[in-house]
């Protein structure tokens, strides 16, 4: 499990689609034309952003198939085999010079590389990125307070990850490591994942979905500032935008998905409970409609 959560983080800086090479998700702009690709699937997900709160994106990431972590694991297998050599070389060369300080008496500032190994190995993938966030100026419908975002993906697991700034630099600026949901999208299927809530944590959110879960203040930046987030599954009978209609739509369905690992997000934080799919008992993430302690990102199923 360890192994497949390090694999996705070394690959988690989800940038906007097309700028990237590997990237999975297409975002269909407003006035594109809709056409359902049979080996695709395709998210609908409204973001609320009402007047005084800033912007903010959702990060999704794809379960990846064993297949693929197998060829990520082959290609990350041989580009250490590459590098080792120098690897090892540029640790000696510090050893020898740590050697030659302390051997004058003298103190020895510079930094002593670890021992090569595979495990700490900082590899980057040229694979497809499995880790997106929803960019914020591409969407489906633009409104106000809500905005809907068309996405064309690979069908699979899904997790909601995290929280990106919409401004500026986009990344994993909070991960969702300490509870949050996930769903499945089918190929050749429209999901509707209702709406997404987010809100800076630190001062008490006018947004009522987040009120509970913010107002901690300032001291909960560490370093970036920490993003609370939720989202509400979509209404029976909610309207969609003429340009969808004739094309069937399903209801996304949620579970609660436990803890996991992310070493790279700029800060850590848990979503915000969702009525009838999460909840929390202390640390405990739970499962509402098992009632149950809901198992983590890995394996999903």
């Amino acid at each position: 499990m360890l192994a497949w959560l390090s694999a996705i983080a070394l690959a988690s800086s989800p940038v906007a689609a097309g700028d990237r090479p590997g990237q999975e998700i297409v975002q269909i702009r407003e006035g594109a034309p809709v056409t359902i690709r049979p080996d695709r699937a395709y998210l609908i997900i409204r973001v609320h952003k009402p007047k005084g709160v800033p912007t903010f994106e959702p990060v999704l990431m794809r379960i990846p198939a064993r297949a693929e972590m197998d060829a990520y694991n082959v290609a990350k297998a041989q580009a250490f085999a590459e590098a080792e050599p120098k690897l090892k070389a540029e640790r000696e060369r510090a050893l020898a010079r740590k050697s030659q300080a302390e051997a004058a008496g003298k103190k020895f500032n510079g930094d002593i590389p670890p021992v090569p190994s595979l495990e700490t190995f900082n590899f980057v993938y040229a694979g497809t990125l499995n880790v997106n966030a929803i960019a914020n100026n591409w969407p489906f419908v633009k409104g106000q307070p809500d905005s809907l975002f068309l996405v064309e993906t690979l069908p699979g697991d899904f997790v909601l990850y995290g929280a990106s700034w919409g401004m500026g630099w986009q990344g994993l600026h909070v991960c969702f490591c300490l509870g949050t949901v996930g769903f499945t999208a089918k190929a050749g299927e429209v999901t509707d994942l209702g709406t997404f809530y987010a809100d800076a944590a630190k001062s008490k959110s006018i947004v009522p979905e987040l009120a509970a879960e913010t107002g901690f203040g300032p001291s909960s930046d560490t370093p970036n500032v920490l993003i609370a987030g939720t989202v509400r599954p979509v209404a029976p009978g909610t309207a969609l935008p003429p340009a969808l209609a004739g094309v069937t739509v399903v209801r996304g369905e949620y579970r609660a998905v436990g803890k996991y690992f992310n070493p790279n997000a700029g800060g850590v934080n848990r979503l915000v409970p969702v009525p009838g799919v999460l909840s929390y008992d202390r640390g405990k993430v739970i499962d509402v409609k098992s009632g149950k302690e809901a198992p983590g990102a890995y394996p999903f199923r």
